[in-house]
């Protein structure tokens, strides 16, 4: 909540606090209803006062029903510009004991931009880390990530991971690789540079894609890091691939997955 008024305030933007609850009996009586909906409608009011204390329009929403269904329901009827969870799990790898199972389902079926917020976040929004890798949802990423530094006036911190891959490029030295990479990158950058983000450019090789990009986010103070998904795949509850997952599990600062663009 609080992270989400910040950059509310930032951007002009409304809050919309989304709670749900379940009631654990198959049958109660319509006054046991109202208390249990009153008592759980005062615990929501205090919860927003973070976001309050930011200056930032507050509106909350508690409905019946399971967590999942009702977060990203609500999040579709209110055109949401981004959805903003709260981190849980202690876990040092994938798996559903790491995370929220809200978080879970909300990374592989919210159609809008997610943003997983660990529990020790500090200050606003100054630096961003962006992984690119040149495919059209990492652009996307790109264009949202500019948008966001226009707000929050941030610097942004531009990260592609590449393999040399020197079996299938046996002409390529090492130099004219690194060479090649860094133009494309520079094409990528273009939306930063022309709104004037002040912008870094770093090239990783020789490491994970996952490991790369939460070393640089580490090593450079970011305060958020930003990358694209792959949408839906083969496979229908499995909609961002293995790297975003592994970023998802480990990332010690804020992550913003943002999906493909919607067709048509």
């Amino acid at each position: 909540m609080r992270w989400a008024g910040r950059l509310a305030a930032a951007a002009g933007a409304e809050v919309i606090a989304v709670n749900s609850y379940e009631i654990p009996m198959s049958e109660v009586r319509p006054e046991t209803h109202d208390r249990l909906f009153a008592e759980r409608e005062a615990v929501l009011a205090a919860w927003i006062g973070s976001a309050v204390d930011e200056g930032v329009s507050v509106r909350a929403v508690l409905k019946q029903g399971d967590p999942r269904d009702v977060l990203l329901r609500e999040a579709e009827n209110a055109d949401a510009g981004l959805v903003v969870l709260g981190r849980t799990g202690q876990s040092g790898g994938p798996g559903f004991l790491h995370l929220g199972s809200v978080v879970e389902h909300a990374a592989h079926h919210c159609r809008q931009p997610l943003a997983v917020i660990p529990s020790a976040v500090l200050g606003p929004i100054a630096r961003i880390v962006l992984g690119v890798d040149g495919s059209t949802e990492s652009l996307e990423a790109l264009n949202w990530c500019t948008e966001l530094a226009k707000v929050t006036k941030a610097s942004a911190a531009v990260v592609v991971v590449k393999d040399p891959d020197r079996a299938f490029r046996p002409r390529t030295t090492p130099e004219q690789w690194r060479h090649d990479v860094e133009c494309q990158l520079d094409e990528w950058v273009e939306p930063l540079v022309a709104a004037g983000i002040v912008t870094d450019r770093i090239l990783q090789s020789d490491t994970h894609p996952a490991d790369g990009l939460l070393g640089v986010a580490s090593a450079s103070d970011g305060d958020v890091l930003v990358i694209g998904t792959k949408g839906a795949g083969g496979i229908a509850d499995v909609r961002i691939g293995g790297v975003a997952m592994k970023v998802l599990h480990k990332a010690s600062l804020p992550l913003v997955l943002v999906p493909p663009r919607p067709t048509e």
